[in-house]
């Protein structure tokens, strides 16, 4: 390498399917993709020209969701193409990704280059043949993965290594036994590999360890219990700390997919609605500059921003400066819901039908919901001065979040807008919804005003 800035470049190209596509934790190699070696080539020609520079070392990395060295994912003319094609730019390190299985002498060859550094990756992902072959149903041991080491090695190539950590249930309910044998794969890891990245496992869809995630029996690690786990390792040059390898929210495949109506326990606490709570409270972050939190009722229709309800809210207050720095929550059975998800499902497939609760369901209701107001001002208070909340005052849900409140001991930070004696007079106009009334909205606009203008 030369003493120039390394720009590094990352492209994914995607071609089939993994030949293997058995690993528990993965839902990438169980997908198929549909792509034209002639638009694979077209695409990473155009990404070289785009980006590549004369005055950086660049290191390319190339992403398959697979194995770039399996013939049938990938021909080897194509193979081929790839490596005279980083020549052809200046590429000076190509990293692809295989099982250790492909990783032989005859495919070696085909990326044999005199001007670009190739480093094969691979997901040993634990040096434990039990966990590999019975738990994470990786298809291979860990002398499978030291005989590819030897073979790179033997031929010249680089190697880097990916290692998971909690990539299963067993592993999620044993931290002592996750940490035994994370000490165990990295020594072996350390000693074979240039590089080793260690992964914090997510829930990919299509993988049997996104139903574990959805079924309550596992959850990833946030970011305070990931580094707790690796952190002995955050200044060895050789590693580098992939906590959030993508951009990680929760999804549902579309067969998952259900419209979830009803009143009762079995619709306040689905595991679709504790799954994103769990993410508001330990991997969402608030939006830079909202300072005050504007806290909203629900609406039948779906997305809320359509109903009546949301659209007097926002007719009423954004034209005024303050509005900008307003993060408008939602309250309703799925919980709390940010503003930036409420046309996420299931918040834009649900109902509640109130007039189906009991005297036991509101009480459930006002508990639950208290519970996960708390967790997220808990979890963001630094975040914001102030909350005002714009519901009925004879709400569950204002009930809810005061208590909240007075248990976190922040009453002092929390306003309540619609006072019973607005209210009232809005009630004895029969006008629906309440909290869409002039007078109501009126006195919206200047609660808002007196503390924020």
């Amino acid at each position: 390498m030369s003493d120039k800035s390394v720009k590094e470049l990352k492209l994914i190209l995607e071609r089939g399917i993994c030949a293997w596509g058995k690993c528990y934790f993965c839902g990438w190699g169980k997908k198929l993709v549909e792509a034209e070696v002639d638009e694979l080539k077209r695409k990473l020609e155009s990404f070289l020209r785009k980006h590549s520079s004369p005055n950086s070392v660049v290191r390319l990395k190339i992403f398959s969701s697979g194995s770039f060295l399996d013939e049938k994912q990938f021909p080897k003319d194509f193979v081929k193409f790839v490596i005279k094609t980083a020549e052809k730019y200046g590429v000076e390190e190509l990293v692809i990704e295989s099982r250790p299985e492909f990783v032989t002498d005859e495919n070696l060859r085909l990326l044999r280059s005199d001007k670009v550094r190739v480093t094969v990756a691979m997901g040993l992902e634990i040096a434990d043949d039990d966990v590999l072959m019975k738990l994470y149903r990786k298809g291979f041991r860990v002398k499978d993965y030291l005989k590819a080491v030897e073979t790179l090695r033997r031929n010249g190539f680089g190697v880097r290594t990916y290692v998971l950590v909690n990539g299963h249930p067993a592993l999620y309910k044993n931290p002592d036994l996750q940490k035994k044998l994370l000490d165990k794969t990295m020594k072996v890891a350390l000693k074979v590999a240039d590089s080793v990245v260690i992964i914090n496992a997510y829930p990919h869809l299509r993988a049997d360890l996104w139903n574990d995630w959805i079924e309550g029996g596992w959850r990833p690690l946030d970011e305070k219990q990931f580094y707790e786990l690796v952190g002995k390792w955050r200044e060895n040059p050789k590693v580098e700390l992939d906590f959030n390898n993508y951009y990680f929210i929760p999804k549902f495949p579309r067969e998952k997919r259900v419209f979830l109506k009803g009143v009762g326990r079995e619709y306040l606490v689905h595991p679709y609605y504790e799954v994103w709570q769990d993410y508001f409270v330990r991997f969402y972050r608030p939006p830079e500059g909202k300072e005050y939190v504007l806290f909203l009722p629900c609406a039948y229709k779906k997305p809320y921003t359509r109903s009546k309800t949301w659209k007097a809210i926002l007719s009423a207050i954004s034209g005024y400066p303050f509005f900008k720095k307003l993060h408008l929550i939602a309250v309703s059975s799925p919980g709390v819901i940010p503003y930036e998800y409420i046309n996420y499902y299931p918040f834009n497939a649900y109902d509640w039908p109130e007039w189906l609760e009991t005297e036991e369901i509101k009480k459930e209701y006002v508990e639950v919901t208290k519970e996960r107001v708390k967790k997220y001002v808990q979890a963001h208070d630094s975040s914001y001065k102030l909350y005002f909340a714009y519901f009925r005052p004879d709400s569950d849900s204002i009930e809810a979040i005061k208590l909240a409140f007075e248990e976190l001991g922040l009453t002092q930070k929390l306003v309540l807008v619609l006072d019973y004696g607005t209210y009232s007079k809005v009630v004895r106009e029969g006008f629906k919804p309440p909290v869409a009334h002039p007078l109501a909205l009126q006195k919206l606009r200047e609660v808002l005003k007196r503390y924020l203008d």
